[in-house]
């Protein structure tokens, strides 16, 4: 996974989600050489008020160490489907999380 804190959504409605257009130069986490982007695939997110919507992240490659990479904005968590700030404000009792009490348990025991 890479991160990228610099980018803009644009909104396609073809495939129905946003699209993340990074402003960064995506280097390999493994070997520092440039990546290229060669697809993108719908990722499932869900905000502090429930609401779901689809974004479209890159898929990049690195032609030198030869691995595969997806590039996320840094408010997601990989193999999560809510924001990051979902996630962490759901141990505290003032917040009002979306999440069933079953997944707010399971983040609290990881």
């Amino acid at each position: 996974m890479i991160f990228t804190d610099k980018y803009t959504l644009e909104y396609d409605p073809r495939k129905d989600a946003h699209r993340v257009h990074s402003t960064e130069a995506p280097l390999c986490p493994s070997c520092g050489f440039l990546m290229s982007g060669y697809d993108n695939r719908r990722r499932k997110a869900i905000d502090s008020t429930g609401a779901v919507y689809w974004l479209l992240v890159r898929r990049l490659y690195c032609p030198k160490c030869k691995t595969h990479h997806t590039e996320l904005p840094r408010s997601l968590v990989p193999f999560k489907q809510y924001e990051a700030a979902v996630i962490e404000g759901a141990g505290s009792p003032q917040s009002s999380c979306p999440a069933e009490g079953s997944t707010i348990r399971r983040w609290k025991r990881k």
